[in-house]
């Protein structure tokens, strides 16, 4: 083994030491807007799927045009309302741990424009799949 005294910086726990303290202040409020703004989507999402169990049969199929489309197939509605719940919890979860907040300019950056902007999607891909069972459940007319 090569030891060319470079250290490689993985496995070290201290990697706070690059940032300065306005850094980590600053990471603590941006983790902070973005774990709420998850949580929020995670219940408009729960929501969402609430509101579609209660309004469709519980055999309802969302309408799927795949490549392995046949009559009368199409994703059932309870798995259909999953996927999006589980991008946020996880979103939501990254935004939890320890180190969240250790993070530059760029970092924030990052957890304002694109973290809020998965959030956001998330959301609206639950409304689009929401209004798909909608319709085929027949409640909203298609």
């Amino acid at each position: 083994m090569v030891n060319d005294n470079v250290n490689s910086g993985a496995g070290e726990g201290n990697n706070a030491s690059r940032f300065t303290e306005k850094d980590l202040e600053l990471g603590k409020k941006a983790t902070k807007l973005f774990r709420i703004c998850s949580l929020i989507a995670i219940f408009i999402c729960i929501g969402v799927a609430i509101f579609v169990f209660a309004s469709v049969p519980w055999d309802t199929r969302m309408p799927y045009d795949g490549k392995y489309n046949r009559s009368g197939s199409g994703i059932p509605m309870q798995i259909a309302m999953i996927p999006c719940l589980l991008v946020l919890l996880g979103l939501w979860r990254a935004g939890k741990k320890p180190d969240a907040h250790h993070m530059g300019g760029g970092g924030r950056f990052a957890v304002y424009i694109f973290g809020i902007g998965m959030v956001l999607t998330c959301v609206i891909g639950q409304l689009i799949m929401a209004q798909g069972i909608l319709v085929a459940g027949g409640y909203l007319p298609g």
